[in-house]
């Protein structure tokens, strides 16, 4: 198929190519550019989140956190029944937490807003007081879910000393309504989403409640995300989300991290616009091109088209010699312009050359021709003469022949002239031998003339066909100087 192009159609092609070649590079260049620098950035927005919203659930916490702190301290100078019971009702503490209490090492539990509770309830078998005793300091406990409210909480417990001597824990139900809202309001220009998670993997907060206290491992059982090792991709739902994790720091007893999970489609959505876009603006680009070469190389082309014409003119067999190309140029095609037309002239002066020849050739074939017919007139005549000789000798011989049967015959009748008659028959038989000699002779001189007569013929056969190629010979040397100038 591409042999069967024109070579300027091959030229456009081979640009063509190069061209897509070119443009294809460079759009996959920039698309890899594209795709490194929207990951750094998409990196470093994450990240970026995601420290902001673990600092933002941290100061959170840490205000509740020396709320109970301060309450401790407080009721570490004086824990009387009615000072404790009038701590734990301040405003800012009802409104803070859903309870506040304290449990004394005697057993004593104090709380505030009351609740109905059992009558063996000991505060000092309780995890948030053993953690906050254990620890020395303010723990916080791992989150669960209220079923009065259904609600995730998590309490905040830290130890009461006197004169160095711990009296009891002081704690703080806290609900963590509004880490959740904190949480679940990001959601990323539309991309993903935060949640809350523990460091053993278990989701404390998540906008899809149906993932609240599950690990990730359950939602993510192939490619598991590890927590705290960077970026990460895990399949989802059908879908390639990728992860990232931002420790909560300061919460002592606390291992969580801030999970940000976001599609990644979504994510790259900018570059999958820009490749379209680069795709579409180099196809713009390789069609004009394309269409701007195309009428280059035809410009270009043009004394070459001109010169295939008038090679083709020539090889139809009715070419005009006498035209040349005109020289519009110095270059290559210029050049090969110019040798064109003294190929074409070359070819010319030979024609003309042969021309003249094959007319000389035809003016002697002419002559050769009216001398064989003359000598073939002549050769007609003399053989019948030498035919009219032949009978006229054959009837001489047969003469002879009736002389001597006469001779013969008067033999036996006249005795007296025998010697005589045997003279006359010798000399008669010496007459009809040299008579049959002589008819040979003329008979084979008959076989000669006869001979030369066919010989004529032929010639003349022979004379006609040099006629008939002396006639041709024009034509045959100009298709002999048309492929002469096809073969060049």
């Amino acid at each position: 198929m591409i042999k069967s192009l024109k070579f300027s159609h091959k030229i456009l092609l081979a640009a063509a190519l190069v061209v897509i070649a070119t443009f294809s590079l460079f759009t996959l260049y920039n698309d890899s550019l594209q795709r490194t620098s929207i990951r750094e950035d998409l990196e470093d927005y994450l990240h970026e989140m995601g420290e902001i919203t673990a600092s933002n659930v941290q100061n959170w916490l840490s205000g509740r956190i020396l709320l109970i702190e301060n309450l401790a301290q407080t009721l570490a100078r004086d824990h009387s029944p009615e000072t404790t019971q009038a701590l734990l009702e301040q405003p800012l503490l009802g409104s803070t937490f859903l309870f506040t209490y304290l449990g004394q090492t005697d057993g004593t539990y104090t709380a505030r807003p009351t609740s109905d509770l059992p009558a063996d309830y000991d505060p000092r078998r309780r995890p948030w007081y053993n953690a906050a005793t254990s620890a020395g300091q303010t723990t916080l406990t791992e989150p669960y879910m209220e079923p009065a409210i259904h609600e995730l909480v998590l309490t905040i417990a830290s130890p009461a000393r006197q004169g160095g001597q711990p009296f009891g824990v002081v704690g703080g139900d806290l609900s963590l309504q509004t880490v959740v809202k904190i949480i679940n309001s990001l959601d990323f220009g539309g991309m993903g989403y935060a949640f809350l998670v523990s460091g053993d993997g278990k989701i404390l907060v998540h906008p899809d409640k149906d993932q609240v206290m599950k690990s990730l491992s359950d939602v993510y059982p192939r490619n598991t995300p590890k927590i705290g090792s960077g970026f990460s991709e895990a399949e989802l739902h059908g879908n390639t989300r990728i992860l990232s994790f931002s420790p909560v720091k300061g919460l002592s007893g606390l291992d969580w991290y801030i999970g940000i999970s976001v599609d990644k489609d979504k994510a790259y959505a900018m570059l999958t616009k820009l490749r379209t876009s680069a795709i579409v603006a180099a196809l713009i680009a390789v069609v004009a091109i394309v269409l701007l070469l195309g009428m280059l190389i035809r410009v270009l082309m043009q004394p070459l088209t001109d010169m295939g014409r008038a090679m083709q003119d020539i090889a139809q067999g009715e070419g005009d010699l006498t035209k040349r190309l005109k020289v519009t140029s110095k270059d290559e095609f210029g050049a090969l312009a110019i040798s064109f037309n003294r190929f074409v002239e070359r070819i010319h002066e030979s024609i003309r050359e042969v021309a003249g020849t094959a007319r000389q050739l035809h003016d002697v074939a002419q002559l050769v021709v009216n001398a064989s017919n003359s000598s073939m007139a002549n050769s007609d005549e003399q053989s019948n003469r030498t035919n009219s000789v032949a009978a006229a000798i054959n009837e001489l011989g047969a003469a002879a022949q009736e002389i001597a049967r006469n001779a013969a015959d008067a033999s036996h009748h006249a005795s007296d002239a025998n010697h005589q008659a045997e003279d006359g028959k010798q000399v008669v038989e010496q007459t009809i031998r040299a008579m049959n000699e002589l008819s040979e002779k003329i008979s084979a001189s008959c076989a000669n003339i006869e001979a030369l007569n066919s010989r004529t013929v032929n010639i003349g056969q022979i004379l006609e066909v040099i006629k008939g190629i002396s006639e041709q010979t024009n034509l045959l040397a100009l298709n002999a100087a048309i492929e002469a100038a096809r073969a060049g």
